[in-house]
């Protein structure tokens, strides 16, 4: 056997255990599904490969091919993850991975009909692979540099430049085996490409963090076990059905899926345990805040009624105690205002009222220099003559001091917040800037997620509140971060006529 088959084993391996360390992620991070996907078509490249070194059979040209194909737009869905324009270019990367799925598919059918098999090993399918594939990974790979150039981290310029390398490597080797098909005289290196720019991946995903957090060495060792089994059973099928083409398809299929429906299962469950975890415990924070706003009205109900008590033990009239009187019944309407609120705070049901936007800011804002944090400049930036605003005061303020509170988080060791209002067009806009440590593209893409959360003890309720809030209201919520530049969130409200109107805060 040749050390190009060997190679080519070899990286059918390593791509299998990176494909083993992306599943155990995929729906935690939207780097995962696309990674895995792109790491299990070129381990079957590569095996196929391996298999017509081995068997020579021409069926395992085709089957190279198919993986070859699905792997232009899955590298192009990798790179949109990774640059946060994946939900922008949505239609480009489906319409994509629909043109190269009916290529594959083409590709497929060539195993059971020998005029389609002559179609896809002609010189005008690999034209035609090179023209579509070309531009799409062009593309990508500028979306990566421009993310590269715009980053002023050293870890996410080290991520970008690492990746951009190895996706290189992988695409330009690769396609020396379609040029190889137009008759021209180069050397298959596909195998050698996926071979090099592995280390590359691995380093980004294991010590760059390239999930969000660090994987573990479980799921190292899960990922080494994948690759072990998978590339074991493929050998144990060659040696079982060596002379018999049609049986070393099927049963190489098999083992790819049994192996993809095993790591399926393994990792629903560990993925539903910990959204499982994370989701108590959000609702344990949640429960936290909500019994923190009952205490107060709950010790000042359970104080006066105590007072009240001992008054009557003594036989004393209440005639005098009509302030106490007063007390109960204004702290009860305060606990069925906080529960009023929390219902509003679950379901985002605004009650409309005209309200001041400015006063609404002013009064969030002077809770802020209590907060301990002197390191921290706070300004305020107030447009006069705002008009006036239609919306829910407390679920106003909650959304505001949800970004004012993350604007705080974001800059551990001092900086300056601003706050702005602005008439824009017929709206009014509420801006929070902060000088923090600002978002990487993932994390930006994600931010308005619910449960998203990069904070260890975070619910990842915040800015999707804020969008909820907002978009209730019949606003529109944006953000702007970059990783060391600070982040601006505007909220537009829109305006209603006539000239500012002032609405007080409800009382507690």
């Amino acid at each position: 056997m040749t050390s190009q088959a060997w190679i080519s084993l070899g990286a059918c391996a390593g791509l299998l255990a990176l494909a083993g360390l992306a599943l155990v992620r995929v729906g935690r991070s939207p780097l995962a599904l696309p990674l895995s996907v792109l790491s299990i078509g070129l381990s079957t490249w590569n095996f196929a490969d391996f298999a017509l070194a081995h068997s020579g059979g021409p069926g395992w040209r085709l089957i190279a091919m198919t993986a070859a194909l699905m792997s232009a737009p899955s590298a192009f869905h990798f790179i949109l993850s990774f640059v946060g324009e994946r939900r922008r270019l949505a239609g480009v990367m489906f319409s994509s991975y629909g043109i190269f799925g009916v290529l594959a598919a083409a590709a497929l059918a060539g195993l059971g009909s020998e005029r389609v098999a002559a179609v896809v090993g002609s010189r005008g399918f690999a034209v035609t692979v090179l023209a579509l594939s070309g531009p799409l990974l062009l593309g990508g790979f500028g979306l990566l540099t421009l993310h590269l150039r715009r980053e002023v981290r050293s870890t996410e310029r080290t991520r970008a430049g690492l990746l951009l390398t190895s996706l290189a490597l992988l695409v330009t080797l690769l396609g020396t085996d379609l040029v190889a098909v137009l008759g021209l005289d180069v050397p298959r290196l596909g195998n050698l490409g996926t071979l090099l720019g592995l280390p590359a991946i691995a380093v980004v995903a294991l010590r760059l963090r390239l999930f969000g957090r660090e994987l573990s060495n479980a799921h190292a060792m899960y990922a080494v076990l994948l690759a072990l089994v998978g590339v074991l059973s493929y050998l144990a099928v060659f040696q079982l059905f060596a002379a018999r083409y049609g049986a070393l398809v099927v049963g190489t299929v098999a083992i790819t899926l049994a192996l993809l429906a095993a790591t399926r299962r393994g990792v629903i469950a560990f993925v539903t345990q910990r959204e499982r975890l994370e989701n108590l415990a959000t609702l344990g924070r949640f429960s936290a805040q909500m019994a923190h706003d009952l205490k107060n009205p709950i010790a000042a109900l359970k104080g006066a009624a105590q007072y009240l008590k001992e008054e009557h033990a003594r036989g004393q009239s209440w005639n005098d105690k009509g302030e106490f009187l007063d007390l109960l019944l204004e702290q009860v309407e305060r606990l069925d205002r906080v529960v009023s609120t929390y219902q509003r705070l679950g379901r985002v049901e605004p009650l409309q009222q005209p309200l001041d936007v400015n006063q609404l800011v002013t009064s969030v804002l002077s809770l802020q220099p209590f907060t301990g944090r002197p390191e921290v400049q706070l300004r305020s930036e107030l447009a006069l003559d705002l008009p006036r605003c239609s919306g829910d005061w407390d679920l106003l303020a909650n959304a505001l001091e949800n970004l004012v509170r993350n604007a705080f988080e974001a800059m551990p060791r001092g900086g300056a917040l601003t706050v702005r209002t602005q008439l824009e067009g017929t709206g009014v806009v509420v801006s929070v800037e902060d000088t923090g440590e600002g978002m990487n593209a993932r994390t930006r893409e994600r931010a308005f997620d619910d449960f998203y959360t990069t904070k260890a003890t975070g619910s990842g309720l915040g800015l999707a509140f804020v969008r909820r809030v907002v978009e209730a209201h019949g606003g529109q919520v944006a953000l702007t971060s970059h990783e060391g530049r600070g982040t601006l969130v505007r909220v537009r409200l829109p305006a209603t006529e006539g000239p500012t109107a002032t609405a007080t805060a409800p009382s507690d």
